[in-house]
């Protein structure tokens, strides 16, 4: 726990020293010592981790050199070649307790020689014991290995099993030894790189009863080995191949040899030999296939052989065959046979030297490792030569080095003189000074910083200290002629022109920027005006700006007199400034910002994709009255902060250096920022009531895009409008971070000690107020853009669409979307009619029909656009139903008046003087009092009240009206009346008719008028009327009237039909207002009559009587 509290405490105090570095501007050395006690740390808390690997390192070294030592006194005892890979090395894996070794006379013995490791040595190669038991030696003797022969550590590994082991019921021991063995295995394996060649012994296989008898016979034992060629994959396939091969040759040939013996027990241990090592076969495959077990992993050995060797002692013989039996009943103890004393044919030393020794060379080895070798011997020539190439190269550099630095100087010098020689140098554009003077500066910056970074090689003997003086002076010169009198030129002709056009912030900035200069003061302050001036005036291009600043702070750097004032042009800015209000000047800037002043296009949030959908809002006003001014947007709120400890207060007061010449005070920030926020909220209400306002229905809508667009849309246009408006005058609230946790201690605390805890509680709150200035900051600033919000909200408190509440919103829109949802269903429907406008004529006689929809023109909607909305759909259903029902009338009128007219009374007499004659029973058929006229009146005219002098019918209320034509009236008035006079007398045509004569003329002998059942005949005698009614006793086909003259001359005339009585009387009446009728006889006066009412125009014997009925074409008054 020291250890960590320590380490933290210096990387603490490294942390410290580097941020006081960068703040403080110390030398580099604070650097290094930060870094120093940053290592330090490190070190005192890993020092326990370091101090074990560096035991571990030095444990490992020492036994290196054990092990190294213990080579090289074996390879000078047996002498050995100097090259290590000459000679074959191995090493030996084995049971703890197996007995079975190489012969003693081939073992190394030294003095002092570790007990744990044997060596011996087998014609020229090296075999390596290490005792198992000694598992962390072993290791350390791998890891040597592997550092004395990087190459190929060891050509292969010798496992020695004991054949009696292998067979024994004690599986734990053969399991340790297994896990033992694999794991030396992939130790070799990741430390060489390669597979390692393992050679497997099975030892002592004399042990078993009638192996050394079958072996005693035999000259050729190369068949006790089996070579597997180190394919993993089928090893126990050709091992099984192999021993069952190994079976039958030992088997075929003891059979023989059985026949030339003559002792009967050796004779039966020959023959039982082949079977013991049948038996064997089982556990030593069984043992294999263990060994070859790594749980899916890379096998890291390659088996190549497997040998059978017998034992130097083997004092106990086993029968397998009965070990087997005793073993099914779960007997232990196995019954040893007696010695054999035939001496061992199959040695193990034999066996190596005859059969493994010979693969050696064939074992792998790391070929990176030998790269790596071949590398480092080129690599140690090449040091060597790189050495020498170097250090000419060095005096080289030193001396062209030296000399580049004499011919800069000189080019400097030349170039200068050629550059002002051949540019147009004026004090009056400041561009034309910056190529000259930045070719001095370049060289300026160029000689500093060879003389700070000069090359390691460089020699200080030859370098002179004249030549920075002389550069510094030649530079300060330049800039002095140059940079000041084109400063002081610039920042005037920047005051006047800022005068002219009354931008007085800048005025303000530019004479603070103009004393500064002047002075030789607040450097930053006219690096930072002058970089934006002049770019934005145009003065000069990016590059030549950056070119004139640096010119400019080097200026300054370098120092220079103060420079003289023009004191006239000063009075005359100090007169307009006294005049300005600064804290208007304040919110002139904020609104002139580069993030407040671009204009925004809201039109697609607020009116909709007129690709989309139909736009039913226009913005009256100016063509760029629809832009907004992101000043007046909730991202500019956000951005904005008038808390005096703002970021935006601070940069508004760095970059009004003028008129914050000196840090202004909490108070004076604070009331220059309840200016700006007051202002800043009345200006945004204003805008966005403005705006409002200029918000109207766009002209031309038709009654189909208002009602799609508000009923079928996913999005109404109207809540579109409404819900971006809301966005803009409707801004969110924050929350107010909490300056100490809610939870109130003193409520918790016992009565005894309340007050008192209440009491701390409070300092604890003053104290983490005091602490914690950026908490107090975020609650000062959300707790104004709270304040800002809510007093936006409240000048719009009278809109209930735009700030109130988001359900009374909802509620409002949706009665009226359901009104505009009822009325489109009543339309479809009334338009699906099969007789257009029908429906809409039956419709509107009953206001029942339309409640669902009445409120949109019997309410008065709060907010104007909907309002206007509802009026416009008002308009346009009116106009569109009253044009249906005007349709409808008008065809009805039609089909019902004008046709039956047209077809069957007009074209005839004696409506028409020309033609045909009426026929009666279709003029009874139009004025019966169930004729279609007739209908007419009583089906359609009955809905039309009169109002004042019209006859009009209500579409939705009183406002929309449909108007009979006076002429209606004025037919149906005359119709009536003419059907009182034709059929008022029992519903039958009939009129008295009288025809009295008058006289006749002295050339005529008599007059004669015959028609039916009336005969007149008038001679010069009394005056005899004739009465008859007409048309009954009018019938005949024709009326004939005759006139005789002296000389029996007749002239007759004919009026055919029904109606000759009216053709007579139109064609001889003397008057229009008398009853006389004048007959003439050739051109001369002839007879006189009268027919009785014919001088009357209600008369029916009077055909104008019949003149009078006319039928108007239109029904009702057109649309206005």
């Amino acid at each position: 726990m020291v250890r960590i509290i320590l380490a933290s405490v210096l990387i603490i105090v490294s942390l410290v020293m580097v941020g006081l570095s960068i703040w403080l501007d110390f030398s580099d050395i604070y650097y290094w010592v930060s870094a120093l006690i940053a290592v330090l740390a490190v070190v005192v808390y890993f020092s326990p981790s370091m101090k074990a690997f560096a035991i571990r390192r030095y444990r490992r070294g020492s036994q290196f050199k054990q092990y190294s030592l213990l080579y090289r006194r074996i390879a000078k005892k047996i002498k050995l070649s100097s090259n290590i890979y000459d000679t074959a090395w191995y090493l030996v894996a084995s049971e703890e307790n197996i007995n079975e070794t190489f012969a003693q006379f081939n073992r190394v013995n030294l003095s002092n020689m570790p007990a744990n490791i044997a060596v011996y040595h087998v014609q020229g190669a090296l075999i390596w014991h290490v005792k198992a038991s000694h598992k962390a030696e072993r290791a350390h003797f791998l890891s040597w290995l592997n550092h004395v022969r990087p190459k190929q550590p060891i050509n292969g590994v010798l496992l020695l099993n004991d054949a009696f082991s292998l067979i024994q019921r004690a599986q734990k021991l053969k399991q340790d030894h297994l896990a033992d063995v694999k794991a030396q295995l992939e130790s070799l394996y990741l430390l060489s790189g390669y597979k390692v060649p393992l050679h497997l012994f099975l030892c002592g296989v004399n042990k078993l009863d009638g192996i050394a008898e079958t072996l005693h016979e035999q000259n050729d034992l190369g068949a006790l080995s089996f070579f597997l060629d180190g394919n993993n994959h089928k090893v126990t396939d050709t091992l099984n191949q192999a021993y069952d091969d190994l079976f039958k040759r030992l088997f075929a040939h003891n059979l023989h040899q059985v026949s030339l013996q003559l002792d009967e027990g050796f004779k039966r241990k020959q023959l039982l030999g082949p079977m013991q090592l049948q038996y064997l076969k089982l556990s030593v495959t069984g043992f294999v296939d263990e060994l070859l077990d790594f749980n899916g992993l890379t096998v890291p050995f390659k088996l190549e052989s497997f040998h059978l060797v017998e034992s130097e002692t083997a004092s106990q013989r086993v029968n397998l065959a009965t070990a087997h039996a005793l073993i099914e009943v779960n007997q232990t103890r196995l019954p040893v046979v007696q010695e054999s004393n035939l001496k061992p044919k199959a040695q193990l030393t034999k066996t190596f030297a005859e059969h493994v020794l010979p693969t050696s060379h064939g074992a792998p080895a790391n070929r990176w490792k030998m790269w790596q070798h071949g590398i480092k011997q080129a690599t140690m020539f090449t040091s060597g030569a790189a050495v020498l190439l170097l250090a000419s190269w060095i005096g080289w550099q030193a001396y062209t080095y030296n000399e580049a630095l004499h011919t800069e100087f000189r080019a400097v010098h030349k170039s200068y003189k050629a550059n002002l020689d051949n540019s147009t140098f004026n004090i009056d554009e400041p561009s034309t000074i910056v190529e000259p003077l930045i070719l001095l500066r370049s060289a300026y910056v160029n000689f500093n910083q060879a003389q700070l970074s000069k090359p390691w090689y460089a020699l200080d003997v030859l370098t002179s200290i004249e030549r920075a003086e002389h550069y510094q002076a030649l530079y300060k010169n330049q800039l002095s002629v140059a940079i000041e009198p084109s400063m002081k030129k610039y920042l005037e002709e920047e005051l006047f022109v800022y005068l002219e056009l009354e931008d007085y912030l800048k005025v303000i900035n530019v004479k603070d920027v103009y004393l500064s200069f002047s002075n030789r003061e607040n450097k930053a302050v006219v690096l930072q005006y002058m970089s934006t001036s002049l770019l934005e005036s145009g003065v000069m291009d990016e590059l030549q700006t950056e070119h004139f600043i640096a010119l400019l702070n080097d200026f300054y750097e370098l120092g220079y007199e103060p420079v003289v004032t023009n004191d006239e042009l000063l009075a005359i800015v100090d007169s307009q400034l006294a005049l300005q209000d600064t804290n208007q000047l304040m919110y002139k800037y904020v609104k002139q910002l580069p993030q407040f002043n671009r204009l925004i296009d809201i039109r697609p949030a607020l009116l909709g994709d007129a690709l989309k959908n139909t736009i039913l809002f226009e913005i009256k006003g100016e063509s760029s009255s629809f832009l907004v001014p992101a000043l007046y947007t909730p991202e500019a709120m956000q951005k904005l902060s008038f808390v005096p400890e703002s970021e935006f207060m601070q940069q508004m007061v760095n970059n009004n250096h003028g008129l914050f010449q000196t840090p202004p005070t909490q108070r004076e920030l604070t009331r220059i920022g309840n200016y700006l926020k007051y202002s800043y909220i009345n200006d945004y209400t204003r805008f966005w009531q403005k705006y409002y306002q200029r918000l109207a229905l766009k002209q031309s809508l038709t009654l189909q895009q208002v009602m799609d667009a508000l009923t079928s849309n996913e999005k109404s246009p109207l809540m579109q409008l409404y819900g971006t408006l809301r966005n803009y005058v409707v801004i969110p609230t924050v929350d107010v971070p909490e300056v100490v946790p809610s939870g109130s201690v003193a409520k918790q605390a016992p009565k005894g000690v309340a007050v008192k805890a209440a009491k701390a509680e409070k300092l604890v709150k003053l104290a983490s107020t005091k602490l914690d200035k950026q908490k107090l900051l975020d609650i000062a600033q959300a707790n104004e853009h709270n304040e800002i919000s809510e007093k936006i909200r409240q000048s719009f408190s009278q809109y209930q669409l735009l700030a109130g509440e988001q359900e009374a919103m909802r509620n409002e829109y949706q009665a009226f979307l359901q009104q505009l949802i009822a009325l489109k269903a009543w339309m479809t429907n009334a338009d699906d009619d099969v007789i257009p406008g029908l429906t809409y004529f039956e419709q509107i006689q009953s206001n029942r029909n339309i409640d669902a929809f009445s409120g949109l023109w019997l309410k008065q909607y709060s907010e104007r656009l909907m309002q206007s909305l509802a009026v416009l759909t008002v308009e346009k259903t009116t106009q569109h139903v009253r044009e249906k029902v005007q349709g409808y009338l008008q065809t009805h009128w039609q089909s019902s008046v004008v046709k039956p007219y047209s077809d069957s009374i007009a074209p005839y007499y004696p409506f028409a003087l020309q033609g045909e004659d009426l026929n009666l029973n279709s003029l009874a058929s139009f004025f019966a009092s169930d004729s279609s006229v007739s209908k007419f009146e009583s089906e359609i005219l009955s809905h039309f009240l009169l109002v004042d002098t019209q006859y009009q019918m209500a579409i939705f209320n009183r406002n929309a009206v449909i108007s009979l034509k006076p002429e209606i009236v004025q037919f149906f008035t005359q119709f009536k009346k003419m059907r009182r006079q034709l059929y008022g007398q029992a519903n039958e045509l009939q009129a008295k008719v009288t025809i009295k004569p008058l006289s006749l003329s002295p050339q005529l002998n008599s007059f004669t008028l015959s028609s039916g059942d009336i005969e007149l005949l008038y001679t010069h005698g009394p005056l005899i009327e004739v009465k008859g009614v007409w048309p009954k006793d009018f019938s005949t086909e024709q009326l004939t009237v005759t006139l005789v003259d002296l000389n029996n001359q007749k002239q007759m005339q004919s009026y055919e039909g029904v109606w000759g009585l009216l053709r007579l009387i139109d064609k001889h009446k003397v008057s229009v207002d008398k009853n006389t009728l004048m007959m003439p006889y050739q051109n001369e006066a002839g007879a006189t009559l009268t027919i009785n009412e014919v001088g009357n125009t209600q008369s029916l014997l009077n055909p104008l009587f019949y003149g009078q009925l006319t039928v108007p074409l239109r029904l009702v008054q057109p649309l206005r």
